[in-house]
């Protein structure tokens, strides 16, 4: 859904153009701005990626990522096991870093951000 703005009130001559324009011009804008926004998702807010993430058994992972920065933070959102780490690899402008701890294959969800 693309949210057009606002329609501006151009004034009236009558307090029914004032009443029409805030009962049906800006009612309708809000209604159409408060759809958009529940419709969006996280990384429409903001700079990263997302990625599925397999990890065989214990030990490091190394994922590509082209956000031409070092993403700062992550989100696991949905996971097969809970010893899922950061690497002990610094991350950089082409790869982040993710470990697993312990034995026994498992994958991720995870979300990269800047």
């Amino acid at each position: 859904m693309r949210f057009l703005g606002l329609k501006i009130f151009r004034g009236g001559d009558t307090l029914d153009d004032a009443l029409n324009y805030l009962s049906v011009d800006l009612a309708n804008s809000l209604r159409d701005l408060t759809t958009g926004l529940g419709r969006l998702k996280l990384l429409d807010n903001f700079e990263g990626f997302e990625a599925q993430v397999s990890f065989p058994g214990a030990g490091e992972v190394a994922i590509r990522h082209n956000l031409g920065f070092v993403p700062s933070q992550r989100i696991i959102v949905r996971a097969t096991a809970s010893d899922i780490v950061d690497g002990d690899t610094a991350w950089s402008t082409s790869f982040v870093y993710l470990k697993k701890t312990g034995s026994g294959a498992a994958t991720a969800t995870v979300i990269f951000l800047r």
